[in-house]
């Protein structure tokens, strides 16, 4: 299975996504790839497939970059659009969360700074990504560094197209301008990433509530702050505490702009 341009072969199944099944190939030099195709049962979905091929455009776009999950090449097989895309030896931000691995609180500020780097250089490149969620951060060891790298650009949209729009992203991770007016901008991928810095310095989510429903109108609503970061905790610089609840802020205007410019905020810190 393959293209001329694109010549690899099937190694094994991987994963199968929301709209996606991934197997393990080898390409012609030996590299271990991952194939990334649009599910057989989506193939007539238009709306679902445009998002695909949106994503593997804008993932070819922003390839290669230290902090990206880089695409190594598209293409179709009977009609069905793929992506080969680099394979990445390790697991989700969130998985490591959730097992509360000693590797995320030794290496926290580190990880912070390569989220922030792989959004910058998206919003760099004109874009959104709307779904920065710890399950499309990918984090390997690459010579015993940790490393990590930003995927899934199916919902990512030029910045200048800001709604209003029905698909916004994973409502646990969305601004308080996506929930009321249905918009994004690229302060809107700013407070997603407030959000999971928030929660890997601090141990806790920023906004709470009995049900998902709850939580998510403190997380929409101007009156709803969360705690400082010091508070929860101490050890945290007052330099970082600055910077995450900035990016927090339920204003979009009182957000920094884009990824960028918390980038430069962050590289700032104790210089």
């Amino acid at each position: 299975m393959g293209s001329g341009h694109l010549p690899f072969k099937v190694v094994s199944d991987f994963a199968v996504g929301g709209v996606a099944i991934l197997r393990k190939v080898r390409m012609d030099d030996g590299t271990i790839a991952l194939l990334r195709e649009l599910q057989a049962s989506k193939m007539l979905r238009f709306s679902v497939r445009k998002r695909f091929t949106e994503g593997t455009r804008h993932r070819q776009m922003l390839s290669p970059h230290p902090n990206i999950q880089n695409s190594l090449g598209t293409g179709s097989s009977f009609f069905r659009p793929y992506e080969i895309i680099e394979f990445v030896d390790g697991m989700t931000l969130r998985s490591m969360m959730t097992l509360n691995d000693y590797r995320v609180k030794e290496n926290v500020n580190l990880i912070i700074h390569q989220i922030a780097q792989g959004l910058s250089w998206v919003h760099e490149h004109h874009l959104m990504h709307l779904d920065v969620k710890p399950e499309n951060f990918l984090v390997h060891r690459n010579h015993n560094v940790m490393e990590v790298k930003l995927t899934d650009f199916d919902l990512t949209r030029d910045a200048s197209d800001n709604g209003p729009h029905r698909q916004m992203g994973t409502p646990a991770f969305m601004a308080p301008e996506q929930f009321i007016d249905h918009v994004s901008f690229p302060g809107s991928d700013v407070f997603a990433f407030g959000l999971i810095a928030y929660q890997l310095l601090s141990g806790h989510i920023a906004f709470s509530g009995k049900t998902e429903k709850k939580l998510w109108r403190h997380q929409a609503s101007a009156s709803v702050k969360p705690r400082a970061v010091r508070e929860l905790n101490p050890s945290v610089s007052s330099q970082m505490e600055f910077i995450v609840m900035k990016c927090l802020e339920k204003k979009l205007s009182d957000r920094y702009r884009d990824m960028t410019q918390v980038l430069q905020a962050l590289n700032r810190i104790d210089k």
